[in-house]
């Protein structure tokens, strides 16, 4: 079974890691205006090629991974405090996102995903 930290924000909103799979965690934030949704995400440093972004039930849940364009230019490394390699985060929201219509942006390695209701299903 896997190892699993959940932390509660004051919005009582559940943010899960799963440790057996990850090396680290990205920070994200969590906006609500008028019903819809603003999950924003700190990814500095990844390619969009590397997200993926996925929905079910209630959760969004955000993974991919990030490299170290250095090792593959041959350089070695004397010191590091920059994580590399995959990382999962998820977020619980109080309703089911199916309905929802899904927008990203990247922006400045910031990951920008709104989630926007139609009138009839908030």
């Amino acid at each position: 079974m896997r190892d699993k930290v959940r932390h509660k924000s004051i919005f009582f909103l559940t943010h899960t890691v799963t440790l057996a799979q990850t090396v680290w965690v990205p920070h994200i934030d969590v906006y609500r205006r008028s019903g819809n949704w603003l999950v924003k995400c700190d990814l500095a440093g990844i390619s969009i090629e590397d997200l993926s972004i996925s929905t079910k039930g209630p959760h969004l849940t955000i993974s991919g991974v990030r490299r170290d364009p250095m090792a593959d230019q041959g350089w070695m490394h004397y010191s590091m405090e920059i994580p590399y390699s995959r990382f999962t985060a998820s977020v619980t929201l109080p309703r089911e996102l199916e309905q929802a219509k899904v927008e990203t942006q990247y922006v400045d390695g910031m990951l920008i995903i709104q989630l926007q209701f139609d009138e009839d299903d908030r």
